[in-house]
């Protein structure tokens, strides 16, 4: 999700906000995300690619998610795995490639995949052909020169995203999910025998994660 996962950021419950849906209690998919960034470097506007892809699941039970997935961010590549326990606040960030592993404390509440009563639904639409066809709706909101439009499907799983605007640079970003289901094994959460044991949290790595990818545009935009 490029910073944090951005779309549940943006659709997750706001205080006193009512929701017009909310996904399952459990649900997956696999993620395709590509942005672009015109930053304004010494008068030269120079773009910035992102893009990745991941496989997403999440648990609102138990409080746990998880991301595993390819990234690239120009030159740098690699392929990672986010077991996130909000219950036991901690995080364990793990480099499938070097068998690396880092734990980290966090304190942030799980939030649940909702789309707010402050997007407006836009249009209804149905993806495939034939006998395979998925009915989905379009909700959109727009504040301070940011536009976020979400697809989901009846169960109100997410299906596409979309994100354009300007802040301090020019950006838009395209999220897309395929392969999707409510329901997966819990050993997807299990963490590597290679992951540190102790109580206290380890020191925070350097290796970039898909999911930490720290680009200018992506922030909490509560729309």
């Amino acid at each position: 999700m490029l910073g944090y996962i951005v779309l549940l950021s943006v659709l997750s419950t706001c205080v006193g906000a009512a929701n017009i849906c909310c996904a399952p209690d459990k649900w997956f998919a696999h993620k395709f995300t590509a942005g672009l960034l015109m930053k304004t470097i010494e008068g030269v506007n120079v773009p910035i690619s992102d893009d990745g892809n991941s496989e997403e699941y999440f648990d609102s039970v138990s409080e746990r998610s998880v991301t595993v997935g390819n990234y690239s961010l120009d030159d740098t590549a690699g392929e990672s795995k986010t077991i996130s326990d909000h219950k036991a606040n901690r995080r364990y960030k793990i480099d499938l490639k070097k068998k690396t592993c880092t734990v980290e404390t966090f304190t942030d509440p799980f939030e649940k995949f909702c789309v707010t009563d402050q997007f407006t639904k836009v249009y209804e639409y149905v993806l495939g052909f034939g006998s395979n066809t998925l009915s989905s709706t379009a909700y959109k909101a727009e504040k301070s020169g940011v536009v976020e439009v979400v697809q989901v499907s009846k169960e109100c799983i997410p299906v596409q995203a979309y994100t354009v605007g300007k802040d301090e640079n020019y950006f838009l970003e395209t999220v897309g999910y395929t392969t999707f289901g409510s329901d997966f094994e819990d050993s997807v959460f299990d963490v590597p025998d290679y992951c540190p044991k102790c109580s206290e949290a380890t020191e925070k790595h350097e290796t970039l994660s898909f999911q930490e990818i720290p680009l200018p545009w992506r922030r909490f935009v509560k729309l």
